[in-house]
C-alpha cells in the first residue's frame, strides 16, 4: 500500500478558497454567501481526498492525519485552528454522510447540498449531531443532567453514563414556580395584545364608516 498523499489540486483549492474568503470580510449577505460557497468548495475537495481512507474507530489513521495536517498547514498555508476544523469536519462527514469511497469533489458537493449543508457551521453541526437536538431537551438537560457520549469500536457515537447537573430538588421547585409565573404573564400579555388588535380593528371600521358617510 502506497503512502497517503494529498493531491496538489486539493491543496490549491483550499488555499484559493481561504484567500477568497479573506477578501470577503464584512456582514453583507452577498459576502457571507460567497464565503460559504468558497468554504464548501474547499471542503468538497478535502472530503473527496480522504474518502477512500478506511477510518479507525471513527478517525483517520495517524499517518493520514499527519499528512493531511501537514499539507493544510504548510502547503495550503492556513492557520492551525482552520486546519483543525477542516480535518474534524471532513472526517465527521465521512462518518455521518455516507460518502462513497470513490467520491469526487463534485459528488461530495452534491451530497452536502442534498443535506442542506451550505456553510462550515452547518457542516459542523450536522456531523456533531447538534443540528438535530431539540432545544427543549437541551433546557431539560441543563436543569437535570445529561448522558455523556462515547465512540464504539466503529467510531459511532453511543450513549455513555448519566452526568447530573449542579441543580437539585430545591432548584427544580424554584424553576417550576418561575415557569408558572412567566406562563401566566405571557398568557395575559397575549390576551391583552389580542384585545388591543380587536379594538384597533373596530376603530378602523368606525373610521371607515364615518369617512364613507361624508
Amino acid at each position: 500500500m502506497s503512502a497517503f498523499a494529498i493531491q496538489t489540486n486539493t491543496i490549491t483549492a483550499v488555499a484559493s478558497a481561504e484567500r477568497a474568503i479573506e477578501g470577503l470580510k464584512g456582514d453583507a449577505k452577498e459576502a457571507r454567501e460567497a464565503a460559504n460557497g468558497h468554504k464548501i468548495t474547499a471542503y468538497s475537495e478535502v472530503i473527496a481526498s480522504i474518502a477512500s481512507v478506511k477510518l479507525q474507530k471513527g478517525n483517520l489513521p495517524r499517518a493520514v492525519s499527519t499528512a493531511l495536517r501537514k499539507a493544510l498547514l504548510e502547503d495550503a498555508g492556513i492557520k492551525e485552528a482552520t486546519a483543525k476544523r477542516y480535518m474534524e469536519n471532513s472526517v465527521g462527514a465521512l462518518r455521518e454522510l455516507n460518502i462513497p469511497t470513490q467520491a469526487t469533489p463534485s459528488l461530495v458537493s452534491d451530497i452536502l447540498a442534498s443535506e442542506n449543508i451550505d456553510s462550515e457551521n452547518k457542516l459542523a453541526k450536522r456531523v456533531s449531531g447538534e443540528s438535530d437536538k431539540d432545544p427543549m431537551r437541551d433546557l431539560a438537560e441543563q436543569l437535570i443532567g445529561r448522558f455523556t457520549t462515547r465512540k464504539d469500536e466503529n467510531g459511532a457515537k453511543v450513549q455513555g453514563v448519566f452526568k447530573p447537573s449542579k441543580f437539585d430538588q430545591a432548584d427544580w421547585d424554584r424553576f417550576d414556580d418561575a415557569v408558572r409565573e412567566l406562563q401566566a404573564a405571557r398568557i395575559a400579555a397575549n390576551d391583552a395584545a389580542a384585545a388591543a388588535a380587536i379594538e384597533a380593528e373596530r376603530a378602523n371600521e368606525l373610521a371607515n364608516e364615518v369617512f364613507n358617510s361624508l
